[in-house]
Parts: C-alpha cells; structure tokens; sequence
C-alpha cells in the first residue's frame, strides 16, 4: 500500500507541473472556447452514445480525474443536473473552477484522490463519467469499481471513454516501435510530462503508468457487482499520441466505450 501511495503522490507533482505549463500555454484559448455558443467535447463516439445510449438530463455526473474540467462543463451544458469533477491536482481544479465560472455552467470541483474521496459522495450519482487518460493512473483496479459502484445510485452507470490497453505496447515516441508486453504487470516510468501539453517536450517530471488489459477493467467491473451493457473498440487515436498509427493499412483497436450499470 505504502509503494501505492508514494505513486500517486509522484504522479501529483507531475501533474501539478503539467497544470503550470497548461496555465502558460493553453489556458486562455480554453477560456475562451468554453464561452462559445457551440462549445464541445464530444467526438462523434461521444455524440453517439450520449444520444442513443445515454441521457445526462438532470442526472448527477461525477467526473473522475477531471483535468481543468471542460468536459464535465461540456455534460453540464448538455443538460445534466448536479456535476462533480474529481482529480489529483489542486492546480488543474483552480483551472477548472475558472472555466466554470468563464463558461456560466455551474460545476463543483475538488482536488482528491479517487481511493481517499469523502464517503459522503457515496451513493449520490447517477453517472460515473471516466474519459481518456484515467485508468492508467489508478494502480488498485478492483479498488477503483468498488469505489464507483459506491459512489452510484442504484442503477446509476459508469460511461468509459478510454484509449486502448494495445497501444501500451507501442513507444509512444515515434516511430513507435512494439517494445513491451500486452500483459506487463509493473508501471510504467516515465520522465516527461504528457506531449499533448507539453508540446516542447522539454519539461522532466517522473510518473508512472500503470497498464491493464481489457480482461482487467472487465474483470474489475464485474467483481464490483456492476453490470456490462454496452462495449465498443474504435481504430481512432483518442489520446493524441498515437495518431500517425490510425492511418496504417493494418487497423488495430486504439480506443473503446464501456458502459455498465449498478444492479
């Protein structure tokens, strides 16, 4: 637990610096893009499912690992009732209160870690919303769906917009070679802030990754007495790391939805 811990905690401080580079370098085009009449977040895999699958209409949304919050503000817009995002960094939850305010969408946000959030929360939502980039910085799965089947309303459900556990496999410098496992179990480490803010690549941070295959979410949401519904696979990029690999003749899954629903 103690080495958990001390992950979360280095993964913090990245973040933290990720928040400044993003506050220097993005912040402002995103304040004024949430005060747009036709601001969205939505791919047109997210449209789909939130007009087909999915109706946010008053429902209580919490969003897990919310970043500055722009998607959580884009649900609210769209008609859903109380929202809560949720994420590690205090600095990106100061952005995101920000945004809120910027964009006259009322959303609250708290800087917490998912394993540690106030039991209050427990049973207060109807939708759990997960986009991508979160599952990879939770390094206790089983945890994790225990605590969103917690956190949902009886028949409440979790949406997952993830990009897929394959692309662990390839560098994500290009040309991305295949240098690891599908089934490695240790984190990943890195030194570098995430590319799609720190487009320089100059910034050093340590993190850690920690991978899962497709068997793992699954199994972790049914051991959590949560119920699949729905799953896709997608050949499009969603984590803008991978992009020149989805216009490859041979296709393979980068991303895919999952929803599930408390019993």
């Amino acid at each position: 637990m103690t080495d958990k811990i001390n992950h979360i905690e280095i993964n913090r401080k990245m973040w933290e610096l990720t928040a400044d580079i993003y506050q220097a370098d993005g912040f402002n085009d995103a304040l004024k893009r949430v005060q747009q009449k036709n601001f969205t977040t939505f791919d047109e895999v997210e449209q789909c499912i939130f007009n087909s699958r999915i109706d946010v209409t008053a429902k209580n949304v919490i969003q897990i690992g919310c970043n500055n919050g722009t998607e959580l503000i884009n649900l609210k817009k769209n008609g859903a009732g109380y929202c809560l995002g949720i994420d590690i960094s205090e600095k990106f939850i100061q952005q995101a209160k920000q945004l809120s305010k910027a964009s006259g969408h009322s959303v609250e946000f708290e800087s917490t870690n998912i394993y540690e959030i106030n039991e209050n929360h427990f049973g207060e939502f109807e939708l759990v919303y997960i986009t991508v980039g979160v599952l990879g910085w939770m390094p206790d799965l089983s945890k994790f769906f225990q605590i969103v089947n917690k956190l949902l309303k009886p028949n409440g459900q979790i949406f997952i917009y993830e990009q897929h556990p394959i692309l662990g496999m390839f560098n994500p410098v290009p040309p991305h070679q295949i240098d690891a496992s599908y089934f490695q179990k240790e984190p990943f480490k890195d030194e570098i802030v995430p590319e799609y803010i720190d487009k320089t690549g100059q910034a050093k941070a340590t993190s850690y990754w920690f991978p899962h295959t497709i068997s793992d979410i699954l199994g972790a949401c049914f051991t959590s007495e949560l119920q699949l519904t729905h799953f896709g696979e997608y050949s499009q990029d969603i984590s803008d790391t991978y992009k020149t690999l989805q216009n490859d003749e041979v296709q393979f899954p980068m991303s895919f939805t999952l929803i599930a629903q408390k019993n």
